[in-house]
């Protein structure tokens, strides 16, 4: 949509140069994080301004709907007002449709707790010009201003006494233009210095930017003084009221990604290739040891470039010296490497990609013990310092019945609250099972041989489980930063799956077990592969439990998916049995609201899900899913890649994802060693 708005402005501004809009309008916008502190004065001011507005002849909607930020709707704005918003409030989409407002000459307002808005993307903090760190107490406290040629400021006194929230922020961006400072002893503060910077403007990236620290109480929208101020910057921030200038953004394009990928021992690598992607470069620089891996991997690309319906177009440059990672890290020819294989050396590669700049997008698990814990969290540090990306590849939330469920168990009025449950009744359950034998882009799997052993795989209780714990994470706390002290671990268990000989060759190749997995054999023809994982946990008050178990093969359908989450007026289940054909089915059971009430409220779910219909089943309802939704379980790491690239053009992902991901590996981690004192 983006691209077609883009088209129809450009060809109008070629056609008739930069058109002036023919009203100024303003957008009020003040969107809180769910999570995130609110301010009670937040309607009242934003009713103030818009009325102290109209009655000047500027136009002004008020919103906290974020869908609104696309190109066609913010074209609409003369300037964009952010008061008292906070958080972590616009996904990726929104954040490149505000980047380019910016850049194509918008102007933007940030009053009070906007310097609070997406506290880690630090295009925004430089943007708005400094990030929100804390406050002391609210005090009477004076304003020195010390510019008096800006609209804001030029009918305010030289010392202006308020009662305000006096806004401490973390590093300012360099050449802002400051307005208004602090009398820093006129209040009580152990970190203000004299003369702090309480308000400012300047030129960002072709935009105007007006931020103001006050505003924290309703009388302050009430107050003349104030109000004219906060007009002041609307007005620097409309200046000429000119329609984007979508010919400046050019400068600004991100050139295509360039991919790494690193030692592909795991069949994921090859799988995040399966289609072309847009804003990657077609050559891929490969760095692997010689053998069976590598040549396993060369081989799926090449089966996707000569397959006969939509094959790739893949360039693959392979260096497989002996010092394969070391190279890689000198050479420095990509943006973004791509881990999938032998886990025990992928904590270790992720924290030194990072350390040299390099953005990582790595399979799970990214550590399978309590030592490569500690490295992760000293990798996701550097990354932070390095502003660099690093995530992992989480498949299962872009399943349809996964994602449908997270829907569902939003909706208050169809799931309503999600029940606390207990250890015996946990309120989240999450089971998995996989198989050694199975088939992967049509071609039976060869699996490498250190896959079975644990050491190096890591254990079922720390691999699968990891997409088991995100997706409780991701579903019971959508969007919620969280943090270890919010977790408590209440049981683990590790069990073996037991591999004869054979079995063990026909997924191999080799003929007998390598020494490294002596260790783990019950008899000379037997393997104990500790594959199997089960985890009782709760996070704040939620009681969950993961469950994964790993058979040889099936003989029918193929590796499925359990999940039941609990509400108080339903519970949303997913079923992947023999009764559904093996395909995962989502059903609503136990409803406590009338069947025209659910579909009443199942209509807001189909105008975001289109085709997607309720079919009542005795007392229960399945969610009937068109085929196009279903994408496949190989298809989905395609959309990981495509969801970490929008993120890797913004240079930013959503708050939560970081310290979700460090609590997911904290409790799989943690799991392990408890199991292990179990035995």
């Amino acid at each position: 949509m983006y691209k077609l708005s883009f088209l129809i402005f450009f060809c109008f501004q070629i056609a008739f140069g930069q058109a002036i809009r023919p009203e100024k309008k303003v957008l009020i916008f003040s969107k809180n994080a769910s999570w995130a502190y609110r301010h009670a004065s937040i309607e009242h001011a934003d009713s103030c301004l818009k009325a102290y507005c109209e009655k000047r002849g500027i136009l002004a909607d008020i919103s906290e709907d974020a869908s609104l930020f696309d190109d066609q709707n913010l074209a609409k704005y003369s300037a964009l007002v952010l008061l008292s918003a906070n958080q972590d409030i616009f996904d990726t989409d929104q954040e490149a449709a505000l980047q380019r407002y910016i850049r194509s000459g918008g102007g933007l307002v940030g009053i009070h707790s906007t310097s609070g808005v997406e506290r880690n993307w630090k295009w925004f903090n430089q943007m708005l010009g400094a990030t929100f760190k804390y406050h002391p107490p609210q005090q009477n406290g004076t304003i020195k201003v010390i510019d008096h040629n800006h609209p804001s400021t030029k009918n305010l006194p030289n010392e202006w006494k308020r009662w305000d929230e006096w806004y401490y922020f973390g590093p300012m961006t360099n050449k802002l233009n400051v307005l208004m400072v602090l009398d820093s002893t006129t209040f009580e503060s152990k970190s203000h210095t004299q003369n702090y910077p309480n308000a400012w403007y300047h030129d960002f990236e072709n935009g105007r930017v007006f931020y103001t620290a006050g505003g924290h109480l309703e009388k302050d929208y009430e107050d003349p003084m104030f109000m004219e101020h906060i007009f002041g910057g609307i007005t620097y921030a409309i200046g000429k009221n000119k329609m984007p200038d979508l010919t400046k953004l050019a400068k600004f394009e991100k050139a295509p990604a360039r991919i790494i990928t690193l030692d592909p021992g795991h069949f994921h690598a090859a799988l995040v290739q399966k289609s072309m992607l847009a804003g990657v470069k077609p050559t891929v620089q490969v760095y692997a040891p010689k053998g069976e891996d590598l040549d396993q991997h060369l081989k799926r690309i090449y089966s996707y470039n000569t397959r006969a319906e939509s094959p790739t177009k893949w360039k693959e440059n392979v260096y497989s010296g002996p010092d394969y990672f070391q190279k890689m890290l000198k050479d420095k020819k990509g943006d973004i490497v791509v881990m999938a294989g032998n886990n025990a050396k992928k904590t270790e590669s992720i924290l030194k990609s990072v350390e040299a700049g390099m953005n990582v997008l790595a399979d799970k698990p990214m550590c399978i013990d309590a030592k490569g814990y500690e490295k992760l969290k000293t990798a996701f540090k550097v990354a932070k310092e390095k502003n660099i990306l690093l995530y992992d590849i989480m498949t299962e939330r872009s399943e349809i019945t996964t994602a449908l469920q997270r829907e569902l168990s939003m909706m208050k009025g169809i799931f309503g609250e999600i029940l606390p449950g207990t250890p015996e009744d946990p309120s989240v359950i999450k089971e998995s099972v996989h198989h050694f034998y199975k088939y992967v882009s049509g071609s039976p799997l060869i699996r490498p041989q250190w896959f079975m052993d644990t050491k190096q795989q890591g254990e079922g209780i720390v691999d699968v489980t990891t997409h088991l714990v995100d997706l409780v994470l991701w579903a019971a706390f959508p969007e919620t930063p969280l943090d270890i002290k919010d977790a408590q671990l209440i049981s683990a268990k590790r069990l073996p799956t037991e591999m004869t000989l054979d079995q063990f060759s026909t997924i191999t190749g080799a003929k007998t077990f390598p020494d490294f997995l002596k260790k783990d054999l019950k008899d000379p023809k037997t393997l104990n592969v500790y594959a199997n994982g089960e985890i009782d946990f709760k996070v704040k008050n939620v009681h969950s439990k993961v469950k994964v178990l790993w058979n040889y093969s099936t003989d029918k359908g193929g590796d499925t998916h359990y999940s039941i989450m609990k509400g108080s007026l339903a519970n949303i289940e997913i079923k992947q049995g023999e009764a559904e054909n093996y395909q995962p089915t989502l059903y609503i059971k136990n409803s406590k609201i009338s069947e025209a009430s659910l579909n009443a409220e199942f209509e807001k779910l189909k105008a975001k899900y289109p085709g997607i219909s309720l079919q009542k089943t005795g007392n229960d309802f399945i969610v009937d899913i068109p085929a196009k939704y279903r994408t496949g379980h190989e298809a989905h790491f395609g959309e990981v890649m495509e969801r970490y690239l929008k993120f890797y053009k913004v240079n930013n992902m959503p708050d939560w994802e970081v310290p979700n991901m460090l609590l997911k590996y904290h409790i799989t981690t943690s799991a392990l060693e408890l199991a292990n004192k179990q035995k």
